[in-house]
């Protein structure tokens, strides 16, 4: 199985902590959040690993070294990550593949989930209330009937965890439809933007996450969150292990 993380961007909303530091290098214990992204893919039997760079590259590869393989996006300041994506093109279509963003931390235990996938799937996250603006989701009978951050909350169903595994005949669609918006110059979208067509033409299931097993960073609000809960070596392990 193949896992891509994009990882090329700045990190703009967490401001000064970012500037000289990519996100996704950002200290959790006594790791990093794509060190620790990557080290969870492989102990699940991940063997071909892609990240796409961009914000002081040289930075990530220094983390990484020799673990996985890289693409740079030269574009980085001025695309979005569904270009990132389309970057990986030749590497992912025709196989079976996790999508992950490069600031998430999920337990190891929920990541698991995925071998035993049979369809293509993304984590979602059940909420009391959905605020609009983050990338819901819209479902029917345990499909994904839409995704993005354009979902008013009273029609939301869950919150996309930002991780989705695709099954090689739904890669195929998904970057025929990638391609298409790349084609138009439109390089500033989500990824999700693209999973409409999977959703048309495929079944794209939801698996359910416990709040507990997930962190997306997107701002200093949510850094402080995951740091004030995981700081050390031995809250890191017992996170790792959540279900």
């Amino acid at each position: 199985m193949k896992a891509i993380i994009l990882a090329a961007g700045m990190g703009k909303r967490l401001k000064d902590i970012t500037l000289n530091t990519p996100k996704p290098l950002l200290k959790i214990a006594n790791t990093t959040i794509i060190h620790y992204l990557v080290g969870c893919l492989k102990e699940i039997g991940v063997t071909d690993i892609y990240v796409v760079t961009g914000f002081k590259s040289k930075m990530i590869k220094k983390e990484l070294g020799n673990l996985v393989n890289y693409i740079h996006n030269k574009k980085f300041k001025t695309t979005n990550s569904i270009y990132s994506l389309y970057l990986a093109k030749k590497y992912l279509q025709n196989s079976d593949f996790i999508l992950a963003n490069g600031d998430i931390l999920l337990s190891k235990t929920c990541l698991s989930k995925v071998v035993k996938f049979k369809s293509s799937t993304s984590f979602g996250i059940k909420r009391k209330k959905y605020a609009y603006g983050e990338m819901n989701m819209t479902l029917k009978n345990n499909l994904i009937k839409k995704i993005g951050k354009d979902i008013k909350n009273n029609n939301s169903n869950a919150e996309s965890a930002q991780i989705s595994y695709f099954i090689k005949k739904d890669a195929n669609i998904l970057f025929k439809r990638i391609k298409q918006l790349i084609d138009k110059k439109l390089f500033n979208l989500f990824p999700a933007y693209a999973y409409q067509a999977v959703i048309e033409k495929s079944n794209f299931k939801i698996s359910f996450i416990k709040k507990k097993c997930w962190y997306e960073i997107d701002n200093k609000k949510d850094l402080a969150k995951l740091r004030k809960k995981i700081d050390t070596v031995k809250q890191l392990e017992l996170f790792k292990n959540l279900r």
